[in-house]
Order: structure tokens, then sequence, then C-alpha cells
């Protein structure tokens, strides 16, 4: 009977039908809860210099929440896993308008960076969580610096910091959910320029915590 239970739980919620309604209600949500948040935007002069579409615009994992509801209509590719959850995420990101690459550096890996390089070559810029999806924190992987290298797209430093936030200090990468109603910044540093062949994910993960450090230091 248990075991009857399970098939038929997963056969509900891996159905089509779930997996849109869900993504549906998350959408809402978000929407709803990115609402009630005071979000003020600081982009860096020198991003005035070049086209938005080719850019690599890099953030931490765990500094992905408030992004995300922002920049669907910056024409950007985004991965997502291929997974379940993956699934579901990926429904709620196409409805805010973004390109969703399936793929991740745990899975599939190879045939996301080939995907994003296929994106790039269709006029889309990328939106990538470095260190993600499982880690370690404000590590970064050097796959995907590699193929902005090899395209010739600046890194953009993109994180966001809250007046009130919470830490959930149990997951890997530290992740940061701003309070409702709390004041917010969302900014993007200025751009990086990489040479192919010469990928330095440690200079690239100092240059990004930095940018992090410095707008959280607004709220402190």
């Amino acid at each position: 009977m248990k075991n009857l239970l399970k098939k038929w739980r997963r056969k509900v919620t891996y159905s089509g039908p779930f997996i849109r309604g869900a993504a549906f209600l998350g959408f809402c949500f978000i929407r709803l809860y990115a609402s009630t948040l005071k979000t003020r935007f600081f982009f860096h002069p020198d991003l005035s210099k070049f086209d938005r579409t080719r850019a690599l615009y890099a953030f931490w994992h765990g500094r992905q929440m408030l992004l995300v509801p922002h920049f669907g209509r910056w024409h950007s590719s985004i991965m997502s896993d291929v997974s379940w959850a993956g699934e579901i995420q990926t429904h709620i990101l196409r409805r805010m308008g973004y390109h969703v690459v399936r793929g991740s550096s745990k899975r599939q890996g190879a045939l996301a960076l080939i995907r994003t390089k296929r994106a790039l070559a269709e006029g889309y810029s990328a939106a990538i969580a470095l260190d993600g999806p499982r880690g370690p924190v404000y590590r970064s992987k050097p796959g995907i610096l590699f193929l902005a290298a090899k395209v010739g797209y600046p890194v953009v430093p993109l994180t966001y910091a809250a007046e009130k936030a919470w830490i959930l200090k149990r997951t890997w990468c530290r992740y940061m959910i701003p309070k409702p109603f709390s004041r917010c910044l969302v900014a993007m540093g200025a751009p990086v320029h990489l040479s192919a062949g010469e990928i330095d994910t440690e200079w690239i993960d100092r240059i990004l915590l930095k940018w992090m450090k410095r707008v959280d230091r607004v709220f402190q």
C-alpha cells in the first residue's frame, strides 16, 4: 500500500498539469513578494559603454532571489537544473521572460555550456550563479568563465543587499531572503574583461566578493 501511494504521489507531482500549476503559483508568489520590497537600483557608469545583451551577469547563488524578478526583460539566458524542481523553476523563469538553458555544473554541465554559447550567438546575454548549484560557496566554476572569455563578453558583478533579511545559515550558499517591506539595493558593478586561456577564478571570486561586501555596507 505504501509503495502504491508513493507511485501515485510521484505520478501526480511529476505530471504536466501539476508542474505548470505549481509554477504559476510560484510565479504569482514571487511577484507579490517582490512588490512588497522597496527596491532601488545602481548601475556602474561603465555599463553605459557597451551593449547589455553582450555580457555575462555574474552573481553568487545565495544572492539570486531578489535578482530574478527584475531582469527577465533584459533578453537574458539563465541556467536551470535538470531535475523535478528545475522543471518547475524553468516554467517560472520563462513566465518572467528568461531564455532558459537546462543543465548545471553537476548535471549535463558540458551540454549546458554548449546551449549557453548557442544562446549568446542568438543575441542573448547570460545570467549565471558562478558558485551554483551546490558550491562551495563563493568559488566560481571555470567553465562559464572560459566561455565568457572565448566569446569576448565582459563579466558584470551583480548582487543585492537588504536592510532587513533572513540568512539561511544551514544552506551551503548562505541564502539571503529580504524581509517583506524592507529597503533593498540591487547593484551592478564595473564590467570585467577576461582573456581566453588566462582564466583566474580566484581573481574573479575576489572581485565578486568585494562588490558584494561593498553593497552590503549600504545598510550597515
